[in-house]
């Protein structure tokens, strides 16, 4: 059984891959992929990397008693890569606003109840001898759920004192 993240960056990908009326989502194309470590070489870019970065767990108020659903906020990020030009700039911003727009209104078919925001956008260029490379990380915070397992009952219930012990 997949991890939750796992299933989550895999409908991130499979939503930027789309075409809509034999057109994709992005410049990118379907050069998308589900991981940080795809090397990536000019002539396949511009490419998108979708990672997860970071999960915390959110305390919720009302699973006072440790077995109900844990809250989670997934920090993903989609990392766009560019061999640029003097355009470089223009090109991050083209293909941020597509990103942007792939995901505005989108629900997960697989999983509704998740809620998907952009938290941020951070920008970054290289010049290497004559080429110029930008990238653009668009983090966007996920919350969702996972259930947890009730524990057996034997048919006792301890008390305080014999649960400590």
């Amino acid at each position: 059984m997949s991890h939750p993240r796992t299933l989550i960056r895999q409908a991130l990908v499979d939503r930027l891959k789309t075409k809509i009326d034999d057109v994709y989502l992005t410049s990118a194309e379907d050069r998308i992929f589900g991981s940080r470590s795809k090397p990536l070489f000019d002539q396949f870019l511009p490419a998108i990397l979708v990672y997860a970065r970071s999960e915390n767990i959110l305390e919720e108020r009302f699973a006072t008693d440790g077995f109900g659903a844990t809250k989670r906020e997934l920090e993903i990020a989609l990392e766009a890569v560019v061999l640029g030009n003097g355009q470089v700039d223009d090109m991050l911003d083209n293909i941020a606003a597509q990103i942007e727009l792939a995901f505005d209104g989108w629900e997960m078919s697989s999983r509704k109840a998740d809620v998907m925001k952009l938290k941020s956008t951070e920008i970054d260029v290289s010049i290497e001898g004559s080429k110029t490379y930008g990238a653009a990380r668009l983090t966007y915070g996920i919350t969702y759920y996972t259930a947890n397992k009730q524990p057996v009952i034997s048919g006792t219930i301890p008390t305080e004192i014999e649960a400590n012990f």
